[in-house]
């Protein structure tokens, strides 16, 4: 029983606990960050999770054994050093006292396993594309793996600071399809590890205190997700939420027009397109494909959503990728003017003359939803009829992945690298054409998969060569139907500086508080 007298103590007690907290909370607050995300991350594994919000906190947590500079140059990470002895040959030599964050160490066995698990069918991982090249992967040393390719191809280095995410092979073994779930979770040794991963609280991040890099300058970080666009404006805006990497180009005005927050545009190393099943019904007449690619008014929507901060796009590959291998001297390839009589004039030499209606699936949460609707009125003028369905984000990703309805699609993605090589046999290959790729227009065969070994083998101005050719493949084709490049924001309180680019890999180790 409580007595009357004990009530005022206990009272008391609370009293100062919370004045405690909330002294403390001010400490605490200028080395916390909380970090806003328009989707939910879905995996904290690449293999299950290999988009923009499950990344953002992989790279966080989990090593590569090598990194990007921000020139885009291979840089050493958990491989101190590697050598090159012959075109199919790489050796790395792993750090010594590498731990991960559970205080096991990281082994060769566990570095050579986290890479081959990629090109293991049984895994079906997202990432799978990225290592087509890979035949053999041993561990042959204390401190030494052996990759051998079983082609030459110069972009198994920048990929390799993308895909080869370091994780226990024991752990890794035992979760071949649930690794990086909340139930699961993972284990990494990088900068921050996870205190907490769910798919309706968010992900909290600490600082790992084993980490064998220089000491984060950040000691949480708290992941929330607002999916709604202005709702996330505002909760950077009144200080709910510090910093978001999730600013919509075309709303850039609304962003810079805040107080207290900064926000940055760099080049976004991206390509908008729409795909288009050539394996389906109409789409798989290649002049419907051109009277679509036609019809499409690309420089309204590029108006619509870049909101000034983006360029129209009309070849194949993002811009900065396009501009390293080519420099200004972009090749002059086939492009399918905006031009209504044009795009009727290519549907009349289809089967398909008097036009056709395509179920066309669509997310309903995402950014693309304006430049969807934009494109289905475009389509309207020459007698497609695009019949839109919402979907719920969730629900549109999954089915997306597992190549449901793809028909007409329209993506804006994200790479990381300045090789062409990460982005053309993802799109192109057919390895990627099956589910859980990303090659959503299905389009392959096998010649064009030796093309794209060429890129990845060749170099200098043979390479430049091959690249050119596959280019003028997709514009003959029209698979796809490139749409727009723009860039990419940061918008962060002003108590917070990011040191973060283009070519950025690990996005949030790059916060830190301002004047530290």
């Amino acid at each position: 029983m409580t007595s009357a007298t004990a009530l005022p103590r206990v009272a008391l007690a609370a009293l100062l606990l919370l004045s405690a907290g909330c002294a403390g909370s001010k400490q605490d607050r200028a080395d916390t960050l909380r970090w806003a995300l328009s989707e939910v991350p879905n995996s904290l594994d690449i293999a299950h999770g290999f988009n923009n919000p499950s990344t953002i906190v992989q790279f966080a947590v989990l090593d590569c054994m090598v990194t990007l500079g921000k020139k885009g140059e291979v840089l050493p990470s958990v491989a101190e050093s590697w050598t090159h002895p012959d075109p199919l040959t790489y050796v790395f030599t792993l750090r010594e006292g590498v731990k991960f964050s559970d205080g096991s160490p990281v082994t060769a066995e566990d570095a050579a396993f986290s890479l081959s698990r990629h090109v293991d069918p049984k895994v079906a991982s997202q990432a799978a594309s990225y290592v087509t090249m890979v035949k053999k992967v041993e561990a042959t040393g204390p401190r030494t793996i052996t990759v051998t390719l079983s082609r030459p191809n110069q972009a198994f280095l920048p990929t390799a600071a993308l895909a080869w995410q370091i994780v226990p092979k024991k752990l890794a073994e035992a979760h071949p399809e649930d690794l990086g779930s909340p139930e699961v979770g993972t284990l990494g040794s990088g900068p921050f590890k996870v205190a907490k991963f769910s798919l309706t609280e968010g992900v909290t991040l600490e600082r790992n205190p084993l980490y064998w890099g220089p000491k984060p300058a950040l000691r949480k970080i708290e992941l929330k997700t607002i999916s709604d666009p202005e709702t996330l404006r505002l909760a950077v805006s009144s200080g709910e939420a510090d910093g978001t990497a999730d600013v919509r180009p075309s709303e850039a005005r609304k962003w810079t027009s805040l107080r207290d927050v900064t926000t940055t545009f760099y080049p976004a190393d991206n390509i908008a397109f729409l795909s288009l099943a050539v394996d389906q019904g109409p789409l798989k007449d290649v002049h419907v494909r051109r009277a679509i690619a036609h019809a499409v008014d690309r420089a309204a929507l590029v108006q619509l959503m870049t909101g000034g901060h983006g360029s129209q796009a009309d070849l194949f590959l993002p811009k900065p990728q396009l501009t390293a291998l080519y420099g200004d001297a972009w090749p002059a390839l086939p492009t399918y003017a905006y031009d209504v009589e044009a795009a009727k004039a290519e549907l009349a030499k289809s089967a398909y003359p008097r036009g056709f209606t395509l179920a066309t699936p669509y997310d309903s949460g995402g950014e693309n939803v304006k430049a969807m609707q934009a494109v289905a009125s475009d389509l309207a003028k020459i007698g497609i009829t695009l019949e839109l369905t919402p979907l719920p984000s969730e629900k549109y990703i999954t089915q997306r992945m597992d190549h449901e309805d793809l028909a007409v699609q329209m993506a804006n993605l994200y790479y990381s690298t300045p090789d062409p090589s990460e982005v053309l046999p993802d799109l192109l290959s057919r390895a990627s054409a099956k589910p859980q790729g990303f090659n959503f227009s299905g389009y392959g065969t096998a010649a064009l998969d030796a093309e794209l070994d060429d890129v990845g083998r060749l170099e200098g101005e043979p390479r430049q060569e091959a690249i050119t050719k596959v280019l003028a493949e997709v514009a003959e084709q029209v698979p796809y139907v490139p749409l727009y490049h723009n860039e990419s924001a940061f918008a962060l309180n002003k108590r917070f500086t990011i040191d973060a680019g283009t070519w950025t890999i690990d996005i949030l180790s790059a916060v830190r508080p301002a004047g530290s």
